[in-house]
């Protein structure tokens, strides 16, 4: 037996509806000798006739009678299978997929996007953890809808803007001896926060002060290992790396744990907690003040995306709530 085809089973419903091939063919939109020659060919199909049209009015068949019940239920999958679909469409349509390294992803993005979906519950989101050279390549493949960057050097066809200006401090255990020298320049907690951070008058260390420090550096790849490679030999020395790290909050737990100095964000002791075992500085560079900026990808005009993207913006104004970054 030939499959029937989605339309073919449409028609006999129809006629079993109408008893009458001359109105299942009207509202069917074909002519009436069309109609019968399509029933024909299923019948025959099937071996068995759907209707006994000897009868007037037009009759179904015993076999009929069970075949058109098939015929219901297979409509019915076809049309739950459409209705699906449909769903699926339109969750794309309104959804976004973001990414961001693991620190974004962790404390930064779960709170937003939850303030989001609370303005915006039709609009679904997606996160996905990556790197920043990763996180380029998959907005521009289409992969991506939007990110979180601290990349400068963006792709001209990746819209952006800056949410905010971070801050780079040095984390040093706080058994170290360079403390005690060092003490007018510890940073308390009142200042921790990156508009403080950023201030010119703010007492700043030297970097010099830790030439001869055991480090603990990120990877290659990371924004923080190229600016504390840059910072360290400005000041005139190459830093002894003893640990190389995948992630930022690794190196401040065991630099809390004093296995050595190593550059964070200023925002992960507000995180994790600031450590009384640690001592945290800020240190003369500029390379210590970085933005943190939201990119995009190609989706434009997407209602979602326009929506995330003033969602981002009023998030990261200076009024806005505690809970944005």
């Amino acid at each position: 037996m030939e499959p029937v085809e989605i339309r073919e089973m449409a028609l006999i419903l129809a006629v079993s509806e109408e008893l009458s091939f001359t109105r299942a063919a009207e509202k069917n939109y074909i002519s009436q000798p069309a109609l019968s020659k399509i029933v024909r060919r299923v019948e025959k199909n099937l071996g068995a006739a759907v209707f006994d049209r000897s009868s007037s009015p037009l009759r179904v068949t015993p076999e009929g009678k069970r075949i058109i019940e098939y015929f219901r239920q297979m409509q019915k999958v076809q049309n739950d299978l459409e209705a699906y679909c449909t769903e699926l469409r339109r969750h794309r349509k309104n959804g976004l997929t973001v990414g961001a390294p693991s620190f974004f992803c962790t404390y930064v993005l779960p709170p937003l996007v939850s303030a989001f979906q609370m303005e915006h519950p039709d609009f679904a989101v997606k996160l996905i953890e990556t790197n920043d050279a990763e996180l380029l390549a998959l907005l521009r493949a289409g992969v991506l809808d939007a990110g979180l960057t601290v990349e400068e050097d963006l792709p001209p066809e990746l819209d952006s803007f800056v949410l905010k200006n971070e801050s780079i401090v040095l984390a040093v255990p706080g058994a170290n001896p360079v403390n005690e020298r060092l003490r007018d320049f510890e940073l308390g907690e009142a200042v921790m926060r990156d508009d403080a951070l950023a201030d010119p008058q703010l007492p700043r260390v030297s970097m010099k002060e830790f030439a001869h420090e055991r480090f603990l550096f990120l990877k290659e790849g990371n924004d923080i290992r190229r600016r504390g490679l840059k910072i360290c030999r400005d000041a005139g020395f190459e830093p002894e790396i003893v640990m190389e790290l995948d992630q930022l909050l690794t190196a401040y737990h065991l630099a809390e744990a004093g296995l050595g100095v190593t550059f964070v964000r200023a925002s992960i002791p507000c995180y994790a907690g600031l450590s009384p075992d640690l001592c945290l500085y800020a240190v003369d560079h500029p390379d210590t003040q970085r933005h943190i900026r939201a990119v995009f990808g190609r989706k434009t005009g997407s209602p979602a995306l326009e929506a995330f993207s003033s969602f981002l913006k009023r998030s990261a104004a200076p009024q806005a709530p505690v809970h944005s970054f």
